[in-house]
């Protein structure tokens, strides 16, 4: 890579950079930047790595470190960077997310725990069954009075409390550390089991048990990226501060308390401040919103005091037009007339030229609840609406990337951006050589071969079992220990398998409604024919053309005197996923139960502020 002074950088891509993050990119000092949302907080991470690759900011062989809340959030930065700065830079920029950090320190130095601490080498995270059984074994030695009038929801607190509550390194026996002892070694014929939790904890251990470990993790990574810093748990600052505090790696943190939407999760409530303070932070707020038409912006805007933050000068892309954007607020007597209206308004936008993949259904909880007539009616006008959940969690899970990216070139060669993937993917999984011409073209050879085989097997005329032996060839031809090998997430247990068995499930769905037209059916598993329904939480980070909100009512924030902060913040981030429209639906008498609006009626009052939103009653 050709190296060039700071002061002649510039944005890559054509992308223009307002002033303050420009600052952001190039200043060396730790910085927290405040950024609403559309303000593009993951393409100034993206253009920053650019800055510190080109201008030998971040010296060879030094790293940057990425550090994202969601998986998803994590991959999309690195493509982000690999597009800009070449795969040369592959193995400069990781990526990752908390747990998979914390899993990378324990993996590397899990013998630098002292006896009777360490867990085996094979240890399986989060497996339910094993932990119940180590639950049962605990409060059956404690002659069952723990369980707590045996309830499972009482049960499962008490076991998280009792294993937050131990002390690292272990030394007495406890009821927690006895816990902790069958999880680290397994007992009977269980297996090592680890919680996620517990992997950060041992992380940790070992980052302030041994400068040389700690020393080496600094003098790896110049530069540390934070992002979606509002949702950062106590156990994940912890870790953070462990790992970089007073040390000369340079931070960066991005994120939004008004998207604050993890508290449930433990999120920590003094983290900007506490950051500020610890790492004498710069504070940087952006002020452009990129993705929303103003009429939306500014409806974002009116909630900023109940969101305890300053309204800012926030602008809009010169894109749009001052009077751009719809919002409409819908009452309806019971839930068919809003089917009815939903469906028409959503046809209106199909016929408008938008997409179907770009109006998305948002529910606050339990979307099935809200949304399984919907999504009957809207099949039966012709247009396919689906849950997200399983589909999102299975497109960021690397072996299913790189599996759909072969079937593509299965059946159209002509694919460069997955071509280069999968080429890219080829070399690290197998070992090979970038800079030997040989291995360069027996790659070629083999990968064609590959995708030949696997074209003969799609178009078979035996449909029962194709897609088995179409993942199984291409599995075979990657190798399972290599896989396993290259992407952590798979190295213990049989999250492989498990991962490998949904894509078999929910992509030969797709398979059988495409009629075994496989274009089709890899187009509607990534979600390009069908309208996605979710909840708030997994529409975190997306956005989309037209946004319809599906209950907006007592039942659905039924925890709102509780949590208020949290759920206006959620409120929050589903109005904001939208670029030009957003309805909001309040059914007076859903699937035969009366709803109220009292609880939540301060949206209402929003909603219903003159020139705010169009209101109608059906």
């Amino acid at each position: 890579m050709k190296t060039i002074k700071p002061e002649q950088w510039e944005p890559m891509d054509g992308i223009h950079l307002e002033k303050v993050a420009d600052e952001v990119v190039r200043t060396n000092n730790n910085t927290l930047v405040i950024a609403g949302p559309g303000a593009g907080k993951t393409e100034l991470l993206a253009q920053k790595a650019g800055f510190l690759f080109l201008t030998n900011t971040c010296p060879f062989p030094r790293k940057i470190l990425a550090i994202s809340f969601k998986k998803d959030a994590a991959e999309n930065l690195k493509k982000r960077v690999l597009k800009r700065c070449g795969n040369e830079v592959r193995d400069r920029f990781i990526s990752l997310t908390y747990d998979s950090f914390a899993k990378s320190i324990l993996d590397r130095f899990r013998l630098a725990l002292p006896d009777g601490n360490k867990p085996n080498a094979d240890y399986l995270i989060n497996v339910d069954d094993a932990t119940d059984r180590i639950i049962d074994k605990a409060f059956k030695k404690e002659g069952g009075s723990l369980y707590l009038n045996g309830r499972e929801s009482s049960k499962k607190r008490f076991y998280q409390k009792t294993i937050d509550s131990v002390s690292l390194p272990l030394q007495g026996y406890t009821l927690g550390e006895k816990v902790w002892r069958d999880l680290l070694t397994g007992f009977e014929e269980n297996k090592s089991c680890l919680t996620f939790n517990m992997i950060s904890r041992l992380a940790i251990f070992i980052i302030m048990s041994e400068s040389k470990i700690r020393r080496a993790i600094q003098l790896t990574y110049s530069h540390v990226f934070l992002d979606e810093f509002q949702d950062t748990t106590d156990i994940q600052y912890m870790l953070v501060k462990a790992c970089f505090l007073n040390s000369s790696c340079n931070m960066t943190a991005v994120g939004d308390n008004k998207q604050r939407i993890m508290l449930w999760a433990g999120a920590r409530r003094t983290i900007f401040r506490d950051y500020y303070n610890e790492f004498h932070a710069d504070g940087k707020r952006l002020i452009m919103n990129h993705r929303s038409a103003p009429r939306l912006v500014e409806l974002q805007k009116s909630m900023y005091e109940a969101l305890k933050d300053t309204k800012g000068n926030v602008k809009t892309s010169d894109k749009w037009d001052d009077k751009d954007g719809r919002i409409c607020l819908l009452i309806s007597k019971n839930d068919k007339t809003e089917r009815e209206w939903v469906i028409e308004s959503i046809k209106g936008q199909i016929e408008e030229g938008v997409p179907v993949s770009e109006i998305c259904v948002l529910c606050k909880q339990k979307p099935l609840t809200y949304t399984e007539e919907l999504m009957r009616e809207l099949s039966d006008n012709g247009i396919y609406a689906r849950i997200e959940n399983d589909y999102q969690d299975l497109l960021k899970e690397p072996i299913v990337e790189l599996i759909i990216s072969v079937m593509k070139l299965s059946i159209n060669k002509r694919l460069p951006d997955e071509w280069e993937y999968v080429q890219e993917e080829t070399f690290t999984i197998k070992g090979l050589n970038y800079n030997s011409k040989d291995e360069y073209y027996i790659m070629q050879k083999e990968l064609a071969k590959l995708f030949e085989r696997c074209r003969n097997i799609m178009i078979s005329e035996n449909k029962t079992d194709m897609l088995q032996k179409t993942i199984r060839e291409i599995v075979i031809f990657y190798g399972e220990k290599r896989i396993q090998a290259n992407y952590s997430s798979y190295a213990q247990g049989s999250y492989l398998k498990e991962i490998l068995n949904k894509f078999s499930v929910l992509f030969g769905l797709e398979l059988k409604r495409a009629s075994f037209e496989w274009k089709v059916a890899i187009e509607s598993f990534e979600g390009i024919n069908s309208v996605p329904i979710m909840t708030i939480h997994k529409s975190k980070g997306l956005e989309y053309s037209s946004v319809f909100f599906i209950g907006l009512e007592d039942s659905a924030f039924w925890n709102f005197k509780n949590q208020p902060e949290e759920d206006r913040c959620a409120f929050f981030v589903a109005l904001s996923r939208a670029k030009r429209f957003i309805a909001f639906s309040y059914c007076e008498n859903r699937v035969g139960k009366i709803q109220h609006r009292n609880q939540i009626n301060e949206f209402f009052e929003l909603l219903q502020r003159p020139g705010v939103a169009e209101v109608i009653q059906q």
